[in-house]
C-alpha cells in the first residue's frame, strides 16, 4: 500500500515464536521504519525492544555478506567468486562425496529463522532427491522435547491453544520460562489480564527468581532437575482432593489409572524436600489450580532443554489432562517457542525424524505417499542425524560435508570445544548466512550470502499455529540471494528435476497440497488468501476456510483411539552430569531481555546493548562468600568441558548451589572465554535428542591471576587512570611508574588557570602526598625510559638501569609541535605542555605585558582567556580561516570570533608567522600578511605529536602512533599503549576522556575481562571561557561528498545562540552547542553509545525544555531511562508502577522493563517499612 511518500507493507517479526505483526514503511530512498501492526491479532500494535528496532538491524549492512566466497583448498584464504562458480563447486563436491561415501555422508543444518518455503525446499532436496534424512534445525535445541510430548500425549505435534486464551484464563502456571523478558508481548497480555481481574493467579516454577516473578502470586523456586516431582505432587493433590475433571478423564483420556498409581505414593513433604521448596507452597499451587475455571500451563527451555525434557513436558501436560484444561476457552498446554518459524519448519518435515505435514518417518505408507508426491523412488527409512549427532558424525568421520544455513552453531550448540574440533575435521563446510560475524565462517570452505528479513517473501508459523505472509520490502545488498533461490540453483546443478519453481508462491502451493487430508491441512490456503484476509491458524480446510482458533474442542485427539494419553510418571533418574566434590555447583543457562540467540542481529542495535552489554554469572551470596567473591569481580567457571571467565553478579534471585550464565556471546577477538556453551554437556534427551543446556556441574573461583610486575611509562592522564583503575581490582601486582618530569600526575588542561593564579599548584595535582605509598606504587620521578627489550622483557631508563616487566603500559603522551624554523633558542618563546613551561611563562608576565599566541585552537584560546584576566595584551595568529577550525563549523567560528573581539583579543586569521627576531628585549613577529607584532612572550600552541620514538625503535608497529588492537595491545601481546600515543584503527585520540577509557579497558582486560574492548572514542571539545559556552562533540560538519547525513539547526545570531545536530542512520553523530551547552551530557551519551534516535529525533533542539539525561545503568531501552532516573522519582514520593512509568517514560514502550521497575519499587517499600 502506498500512502504519501511511504509504501507500507505487512510483515511479521523475525525474532521469537510469538509472531508479532509489523507494519514496515519504506520511503522513496529505500529507508524503512517498523511499527507494530495495530490490527494484528497477536500484538495489537505492541512490540518488544527487539522488534521495534528490527529495521535498524536490516538497514545496517556493515557486517553483511555481499558475495560468494570460496577456498580453493582447505588452507587457502576465502576468495570472492561468482554465483555460478560457487554453485558448481558445491554440486561437484556433494556429488563426489555422495558417490564415494553414500548420501548419509552429507547433511543440512538449518534454522528456525528460515521461511517455511526454504525449509520445504531443503527437506525435499535432502530426503527426496539426495536420499538422506540428515536434515535438522537449531529448533532441535529449543522445541523438540515439547514436540515429542505433544506427539505422545495428543497424537501429534499439535499445540492446541490460541493466544486469545490468555484473556480467558484465570490461572497461569509458568514453568521453566521467563516470558517477561523472552516473550514480552505475551507477558504484557498476561499482565493486562491480571490487572483487569486481580483474582487471576500466576504460579511461577523456576530455580531463578526471574522478572516474571514480579507479578506472580506464588513462586516455587525448585532445585534444577526436580520438576517432575513438583508436577507429580500437584497431580496427587488434585486427585486426592477431587479437583480433577472425572468426566473428561473417563471419556477422553487413556492411562489415568497408571498415572494415578505412579503419583499417589509420592509424599508431599518428600517432594518438597527434593525440590527445595516448602510443602505449603506445593499445596497452595494445587489449590490455585483446583479453584480455577480455565488454566494455561506455559513453559519453555527450563523444561525442554533437559536430558529428561520429554518426561518433564509430559508431567506438566498431565495436569491439563486430568483437570480437563485442554480444548476449551482459556485452558490448554502452551509451549513458548523460541524461534520465529520453528513450527513452520516442523510442518514441512524439516527435522531428521519427520516427513511433511507431521507424517511419521517410521511409517512406510507415509514415506511412500511423500515419495510419490515428489516423484522420487523412495524416502530413506533410517532417521537422520539430529543437531548434536551431526557433530558426532563429523568427529567420527561418518559425516563428510555439512551445509549450515542461517544459524551460528559455534555459539549455540553445547560443548563448543568439541564442536570446533568436529568442524575442523569436516571435509567440506558450506555456510549460508547474512552476517560476516558468524563464528562458523572460519571453518567454511564455501560462503553463500543469503537475503535477510524484509528482503524476500514467504511465510512463517508462530506458536499458536498462525501462518503469516511476509512481503518482500527491500532488495538484498550486493549479490545476496534468498535462501530458497540458492537451494533451487544447487538442486538444478545437481540435475534434480523437481525444482522448477518460478517463485516462492509455487513452493508454498506445493507444500499446501502435500498437507491435504492431514491434521495440519492447509490445502485451502494461498498467498492471495493470506494477503486478502490476513494471518490464519491451521488447519485451514474447506470445512474451516478461515482457520482453526483452538484444537480439540470436540475432545477428539489425534491418537489412534481419539483419546489423549496419560503415562505413569515415576521420577526418572536425572541423567545430567551431577555435581561432584570437584564441581559442586549446578550451572543453568538462558537468555536476557534485549539480546536474541547469538546476537548477530541484536548486537548491531546500540539501544539493545545498553541494558546488559556483556555476560555475567549470577551466584548466590552464600556461594560467593565461601569463595571470597564480591559483586562485579571476575570469576572463572570451569568443568571438564572447558571454562568461562566473566563478572560475578551476586544475587539472592538464584538458589544456593545454582549459578546462571546468559548464552548469547561467542568469541571476542578470537578469545572463547565468554562462551557459556564451553561448559554445557552434549548429553541429550533420548527421545527428543534435545541437549541438556539447563544442567551442568561446575566450579566457580575468583579469577586467579599470577602475580606480575607492571611497568607504566608516563605519568599523565592515561597513566593516572590506569593505576587507579588497576588498584581498584588488584592490590597484589607490583606497579612501577616512570616519569621523565619532576612533577607527575597533574592536570595539564588547567595550566592556563595555574598561570593566572586562579588555581594554585595543589589544585592541579591528581595524586597527593602519601597516596602512592598507600597504593603501593613505586614512582620514579625525573626518570625516563629510553629503550625496550621485548625478548627479555626489560626497559632501560636514562640512568642506564634495566627494569624487568611482565606487562608494559606505555602512556608517554605527546609533546608540543613546533615548526622546524621556529627560533626556540630565542628567549621568551614557549610551548605549553609542562609545569616548567607554565612557570617560565609566568615569570615573564606583568600587567600590561603582551603575549603572542601562535595557534587558535583550544589551548591557544584558553590560554588567551586566562591571560586576559591578568590584563595581558593578547594577539592570536591562526593559519586557517576560523578559530578552532578542526572542532567547529564556520558559523560557530564567527560567533567565537565576536567573543574574542569583545575580550580584546586581537585575532589574525588566514595568516602566518614567518619570522621572529629579538629587538630591544622584545620579540618581533613578521606575519605573512605584512603585519608586524611585538610581544614580551610568544607561545606556540599549534598541536602535538605522540612520544613514540623510543618505542617504535624497539620494533613495535607504528604509524602516527603505536598501532594497537581492540584490547590496546601492540604487536607484542605483553606491551600496551594508551592515551595520545595509541593509534587504534588508524585514529589517534588526543583527549583526556579517550585516555581514561583506554586505561580502564587495559586494567579490566589484565584482570581477565575479555569483553574489555576499545571501540574508539568520540572527540569532544569544550572551550573553557568563564562567560561563554561552546562545545562540539563528534562531527562538526558533514563530510564532503557523503550522502545520508541530515542537519538540525537552531540559530539566534544576535544572542550568539547556535545549536547544531548532525544525524546519520538515525543516530546523532555530531553536535555543536554555542551559548548554552546544557544538552552536552545527553548528546555525548547518544553519540558515544551510537543510540538510535527513533522518536527522540523530533525532540532534539525542539522541546524548549531540558529533558532529563540518562542517570545510572539503563533500565528502559525503549526510552533510555536509567536506574538513577527511576530512583530519583521514587525518592520524590512516587510509589506506584503506573505513576513511575508515566513520570519517567520507562515501561511505555515494549514494557519488558516493568518487572525490573516493579522490583525497584518493592525494594524501596521494604526499606521504608524497615
Amino acid at each position: 500500500m502506498i500512502t504519501g511518500k511511504y509504501s507500507t507493507y505487512k510483515s511479521t517479526c523475525s525474532y521469537c515464536g510469538v509472531g508479532c505483526g509489523l507494519e514496515v514503511k519504506k520511503d522513496c530512498k529505500g529507508k524503512i521504519e517498523v511499527t507494530g501492526d495495530s490490527d494484528h491479532p497477536v500484538n495489537g500494535g505492541m512490540l518488544c525492544s527487539k522488534g521495534m528496532n528490527l529495521h535498524y538491524t536490516m538497514m545496517d549492512h556493515a557486517d553483511r555478506l555481499l558475495y560468494p566466497q570460496m577456498r580453493w583448498n582447505r588452507y587457502s584464504e576465502l576468495k570472492r567468486v561468482d554465483w555460478q562458480t560457487a554453485i558448481k563447486r558445491a554440486a561437484a563436491v556433494f556429488k563426489s562425496i555422495i558417490a564415494n561415501h553414500g548420501p548419509d555422508s552429507v547433511a543440512f543444518y538449518v534454522s528456525g529463522q528460515c521461511l517455511t518455503e526454504e525449509y520445504y525446499l531443503v527437506n525435499k532436496l535432502a530426503k527426496g532427491y539426495i536420499g538422506t534424512n540428515n536434515v535438522d534445525t537449531n529448533s532441535r535445541l529449543c522445541m523438540s522435547s515439547a514436540v515429542a510430548a505433544y506427539a505422545q500425549m495428543l497424537g501429534e505435534d499439535a499445540p492446541p491453544f490460541s493466544y486469545r486464551d490468555i484473556e480467558l484464563a484465570d490461572c497461569f502456571v509458568i514453568a521453566g520460562a521467563n516470558p517477561a523478558w523472552c516473550h514480552p508481548i505475551l507477558f504484557r497480555r498476561i499482565e493486562a489480564r491480571k490487572a483487569a481481574d486481580p483474582g487471576v493467579k500466576i504460579i511461577v516454577i523456576d530455580p531463578r527468581k526471574t522478572q516474571t516473578c514480579s507479578n506472580a502470586d506464588l513462586h516455587l523456586q525448585i532445585n534444577p532437575g526436580s520438576d517432575i516431582y513438583v508436577y507429580n505432587a500437584i497431580g496427587k493433590l488434585l486427585i486426592q482432593n477431587g479437583a480433577i475433571d472425572y468426566e473428561f478423564v473417563q471419556n477422553h483420556v487413556e492411562g489415568f489409572e497408571a498415572y494415578k498409581k505412579s503419583v499417589m505414593p509420592l509424599r508431599i513433604e518428600e517432594a518438597a524436600a527434593i525440590c527445595g521448596v516448602e510443602e505449603h507452597e506445593i499445596i497452595k499451587a494445587a489449590q490455585f489450580i483446583a479453584d480455577s475455571n480455565a488454566m494455561l500451563t506455559m513453559w519453555a527451555m527450563g523444561l525442554n532443554q533437559s536430558v529428561i525434557g520429554v518426561e518433564k513436558n509430559k508431567a506438566l501436560i498431565s495436569l491439563n489432562l486430568i483437570t480437563g484444561q485442554i480444548g476449551k476457552p482459556g485452558g490448554g498446554p502452551f509451549s513458548l517457542t523460541g524461534q520465529p518459524n520453528a513450527m513452520g519448519g516442523r510442518e514441512v518435515g524439516g527435522m531428521a525424524t519427520l516427513l511433511p505435514a507431521h507424517r511419521k518417518l517410521a511409517d512406510p505408507a507415509a514415506r511412500r505417499e511423500v515419495a510419490d508426491f515428489w516423484g522420487v523412488d523412495k524416502i530413506p527409512s533410517i532417521p537422520g542425524m539430529t543437531a548434536t549427532e551431526m557433530i558426532d558424525g563429523l568427529e567420527a568421520g561418518r559425516l563428510k560435508a555439512i551445509w549450515i544455513i542461517c544459524t551460528n552453531p559455534l555459539v549455540s550448540l553445547p560443548n563448543l570445544n568439541r564442536v570446533e574440533s568436529a568442524l575442523q575435521k569436516a571435509k567440506f563446510v558450506i555456510v549460508q548466512d547474512i552476517s560476516s560475524s558468524a563464528d562458523t565462517l572460519q571453518y567454511a570452505d564455501l560462503v553463500l550470502p543469503g537475503a535477510g528479513h524484509f528482503e524476500k517473501e514467504g511465510t512463517m508459523t508462530n506458536s499458536e499455529r498462525r501462518i503469516s505472509y511476509l512481503s518482500k520490502v527491500i532488495e538484498a545488498p550486493g549479490e545476496a540471494l534468498p535462501d530458497g533461490d540458492i537451494l533451487i540453483r544447487f538442486a538444478r546443478e545437481m540435475g534434480f528435476a523437481g525444482f522448477d519453481f518460478k517463485n516462492p508462491s509455487e513452493v508454498f502451493n506445493e507444500h499446501c497440497q502435500l498437507t491435504k487430508g492431514t491434521n495440519t491441512d492447509i490445502s485451502h490456503l494461498s498467498y492471495d488468501k493470506l494477503k486478502r484476509q490476513g494471518t490464519m491458524q491451521w488447519p485451514v480446510t474447506a470445512a474451516r476456510p478461515n482457520g482453526t482458533e483452538r484444537l480439540f474442542e470436540d475432545k477428539k485427539f489425534y491418537t489412534l483411539t481419539g483419546k489423549a494419553q496419560l503415562f505413569p510418571l515415576s521420577q526418572p533418574a536425572n541423567r545430567s552430569a551431577m555435581p561432584t566434590e570437584a564441581f559442586p555447583l549446578i550451572l543453568t543457562t538462558g537468555r536476557i531481555r534485549d539480546q536474541w540467540h547469538t546476537m548477530t542481529k541484536t548486537k548491531k542495535v546500540s539501544k539493545l546493548n545498553q541494558h546488559i552489554d556483556k555476560p555475567f554469572l549470577e551466584i548466590h551470596p552464600d556461594d560467593a562468600l565461601v569463595r571470597n567473591i564480591s559483586n562485579g569481580e571476575m570469576v572463572t567457571i570451569c568443568n571438564d568441558n572447558g571454562q568461562v571467565t566473566v563478572g560475578a553478579k551476586v544475587t539472592g534471585n538464584i538458589k544456593k548451589g545454582v549459578v546462571f550464565l546468559p548464552m548469547h556471546w561467542g568469541k571476542v577477538l578470537k578469545n572463547t572465554s565468554g562462551r557459556a556453551n564451553n561448559l554445557t554437556s552434549d548429553l541429550i534427551d533420548p527421545t527428543s535428542k534435545e541437549p541438556d543446556f539447563k544442567f551442568a556441574a561446575v566450579q566457580v573461583r575468583k579469577f586467579a591471576k599470577v602475580r606480575e610486575k607492571i611497568i607504566v611509562v608516563g605519568a599523565g592522564a592515561a597513566a593516572y587512570r590506569f593505576i587507579m583503575s588497576y588498584r581498584e581490582r588488584n592490590r597484589l601486582d607490583e606497579i612501577q611508574v616512570f616519569s621523565n618530569e619532576p612533577y607527575p600526575f597533574y592536570n595539564r588542561v588547567l595550566l592556563p588557570e595555574y598561570i593566572n593564579g586562579h588555581f594554585d599548584w595543589e589544585k592541579l595535582l591528581k595524586i597527593h602526598h602519601g597516596q602512592l605509598e598507600k597504593m603501593d606504587i613505586d614512582l620514579r620521578n625525573n626518570c625516563g625510559i629510553i629503550s625496550i627489550n621485548k625478548v627479555d622483557k626489560w626497559v632501560e631508563d636514562n640512568n642506564g638501569a634495566r627494569h624487568q616487566y611482565d606487562k608494559l603500559i606505555l602512556a608517554t603522551g605527546s609533546r608540543a609541535f613546533v615548526p622546524k624554523d621556529a627560533p626556540m633558542g630565542l628567549p621568551n618563546i614557549f610551548t605549553m605542555r609542562m609545569r616548567h613551561d607554565a612557570d617560565s611563562l609566568r615569570e615573564k608576565l606583568h600587567p600590561g605585558a603582551s603575549v603572542l599566541i601562535i595557534g587558535g585552537g583550544l589551548l591557544g584560546l584558553e590560554l588567551a582567556a586566562a591571560l586576559r584576566e591578568m590584563d595581558i595584551q593578547i594577539s592570536i595568529v591562526q593559519l586557517g580561516g576560523r578559530l578552532m577550525e578542526r572542532q567547529i563549523d564556520a558559523l560557530a567560528g564567527q560567533l567565537l570570533l565576536e567573543i574574542a573581539d569583545e575580550k580584546d583579543i586581537n585575532v589574525y586569521l588566514n595568516d602566518q608567522v614567518q619570522h621572529i627576531t629579538l629587538e630591544e628585549n622584545r620579540l618581533k613577529a613578521q606575519l605573512r600578511s605584512g603585519a608586524e607584532l611585538r610581544a614580551d612572550a610568544i607561545v606556540y600552541a599549534v598541536g602535538t605529536r605522540p612520544n613514540i620514538e623510543f618505542a617504535s625503535g624497539a620494533g613495535l608497529e607504528s604509524g602516527r602512533g603505536l598501532i594497537v588492537n581492540d584490547h590496546l595491545q601492540t604487536n607484542d601481546e605483553h606491551i600496551f599503549a594508551i592515551g595520545e600515543i595509541a593509534e587504534h584503527r588508524g585514529r589517534l585520540y588526543g583527549i583526556t576522556s579517550a585516555a581514561e577509557q583506554q586505561a580502564d579497558i587495559v586494567a579490566n582486560y589484565l584482570q581477565g575481562d575479555i569483553f574489555a574492548v576499545y571501540k574508539g572514542s568520540v572527540l569532544m571539545n569544550i572551550l573553557k571561557f568563564s562567560d561563554f559556552d561552546l562545545c562540539s562533540i563528534g562531527l562538526s560538519e558533514i563530510p564532503v561528498n557523503q550522502d545520508g547525513y541530515d542537519e538540525i539547526l537552531f540559530i539566534d545570531k544576535s544572542m550568539r545562540y547556535y545549536k547544531k545536530c548532525i544525524i546519520k542512520d538515525d543516530r546523532l553523530v555530531g553536535a555543536i552547542l554555542v551559548g548554552d551547552k546544557t544538552e552536552f551530557a545527553e548528546f555525548k551519551n547518544l553519540i558515544e553509545n551510537k543510540i538510535e534516535l527513533s522518536e527522540r529525533r523530533m525532540e532534539l533542539l525542539r522541546s524548549g525544555k531540558k529533558g532529563e539525561s540518562l542517570l545510572g545503568p539503563v533500565v528502559c531501552t525503549c526510552n533510555n531511562v536509567g536506574k538513577g532516573n527511576l530512583q530519583g522519582k521514587i525518592d520524590a514520593g512516587i510509589n506506584s508502577l503506573n505513576a513511575l512509568c508515566q513520570a519517567t517514560g520507562a515501561g511505555l514502550g515494549c514494557g519488558s522493563c516493568k518487572p525490573e521497575i516493579q522490583e525497584m519499587l518493592q525494594q524501596s517499600n521494604e526499606m521504608v517499612a524497615v
